[in-house]
């Protein structure tokens, strides 16, 4: 029997991850919290803003809650990366072994192998898969399987363990809101080579072709994976940044002997972490 993945569905399913972390971007830094105290710090008018200003240790603290809670959010999302990244190793594991076991059926569908030299590597590469979908793991979940998901309260399952396109939502926390990861249940690979064989060319010839099939599905998984895991690791990587910001703006806040206007510390900031481009002096 042959098991296909809806590439339509993979589609969507990376759609909606990219449009999670962007909503995640536009809900902290547009429209949250974060936004309005960063936007408070640089866009408010000079006079206001002090450092001898009464209010100045109400935002410093402020700004010092935010920046904790981007801290949080960059490690919750580098802990989704580092799952994800764990996932996609798998599954490229399972793409490369299934790619070789193709290439062993078509040897014996064509007769440039004899059955006996290919039989004992082909139930190799079989052993390697089953054994990733059941070994890879992380956090006491499987990544692969959906055997335990159900079971699971950090997962929710949709679909049926064992069949293919069936996947598991876990929910990541980042800042006031968060987002879906999405796991990918491979076990139902096991079940597929029950029915493929390679004793006789015939044989081959269909295992070849079914083969094929479950090398374009778990590819399009394990490439649905990598590029998922840029993207999270690039959001960790701004909101640890966006983090350093509102600690050092607290920070420059709470000098409350200094007399310069947010405009001159923050061009101060500059200057000191980027290089002189401005002569202050003049």
């Amino acid at each position: 029997m042959t098991y296909t993945t809806d590439s339509r569905r993979l589609i969507f399913d990376l759609s909606m991850n990219l449009l999670q972390q962007d909503m995640l971007t536009s809900r902290l830094f547009m429209g949250g919290s974060v936004g309005k105290s960063l936007r408070d710090l640089v866009l408010a008018e000079s006079g206001s803003l002090r450092l001898t200003d009464p209010a100045a240790q109400a935002l410093s603290g402020k700004l010092r809650s935010d920046s904790g809670m981007l801290r949080q959010a960059s490690a919750n999302v580098s802990e989704a990366a580092s799952v994800t990244a764990m996932a996609q190793s798998a599954a490229g594991t399972i793409r490369s072994s299934l790619e070789r076991m193709q290439e062993l059926a078509e040897g014996v569908a064509d007769g440039s192998l004899g059955v006996s030299a290919a039989q004992a590597e082909y139930q190799s590469l079989i052993d390697t898969i089953e054994g990733t979908v059941d070994s890879a793991s992380y956090n006491g979940f499987n990544l692969l399987s959906a055997g335990g998901w159900g079971a699971d309260e950090r997962i929710t399952l949709n679909g049926a363990a064992g069949t293919a396109g069936t996947t598991g939502t876990i929910h990541i926390q980042a800042g006031t809101g968060g987002f879906g990861l999405v796991l990918h249940d491979l076990s139902y690979l096991k079940g597929v080579f029950d029915t493929t064989d390679i004793q006789d060319a015939a044989a081959a010839t269909t295992a070849a072709t079914a083969i094929s099939g479950h090398v374009s599905d778990v590819q399009g998984i394990e490439t649905m994976l990598e590029k998922r895991g840029e993207g999270l690791t690039a959001q960790s990587e701004a909101l640890a940044s966006q983090a350093e910001i509102l600690q050092t703006a607290a920070a420059t806040r709470e000098a409350t002997d200094d007399k310069r206007s947010v405009e001159e510390l923050l061009l101060d900031y500059v200057l000191t972490n980027v290089g002189k481009i401005v002569d202050t002096d003049t």
